[in-house]
């Protein structure tokens, strides 16, 4: 029961906070491993880096731009769970510990300080693989602890 709760939050969130596009949406809660350039559309869209209708490439290279992925970044690449951890701790402007401020949130401290915060479970890997369902409970968890993301305007 939670988790279809999590999954229609998610949704909820996904298009009516962000208006993202519909379809892509879908196509990311359907994708059995999330890709890089699916979690960075989240995170572009939502900071109005990119339009709706832009593509995952698109995204991909806009937060490369921004500095907040590296330029070498695939969008057809599977993200790792510290992947999708940097870039939600850079799209909610997370707080860390020592380490994570000296490495510009790297993956690595990106992924322990939500590890830490009770955000990701402790069992769980820093090279593991997420479905998209997974990629959004995770940004839906992290939208209830850290509130809207600081890059948008009120809606």
């Amino acid at each position: 029961m939670k988790k279809i709760i999590l999954f229609v939050l998610s949704l909820f969130l996904g298009l009516a906070l962000y208006a993202q596009s519909a379809d892509t949406v879908t196509e990311i809660l359907d994708a059995p491993e999330v890709t890089v350039g699916q979690i960075c559309y989240i995170s572009a869209s939502a900071q109005g880096f990119i339009s709706d209708d832009a593509s995952f490439e698109d995204a991909v290279r806009a937060l490369s731009e921004n500095g907040q992925i590296s330029a070498s970044a695939v969008a057809g690449d599977s993200a790792t769970l510290s992947d999708i951890a940097a870039v939600y701790s850079k799209l909610f402007n997370v707080d860390g510990g020592l380490l994570y401020k000296v490495s510009n949130c790297s993956p690595r401290y990106a992924f322990k300080n939500m590890k830490a915060q009770g955000l990701i479970p402790a069992s769980h890997d820093p090279s593991q693989k997420l479905s998209g369902r997974e990629a959004l409970s995770l940004f839906t968890k992290c939208n209830m602890k850290f509130g809207e993301n600081p890059f948008t305007e009120e809606l």
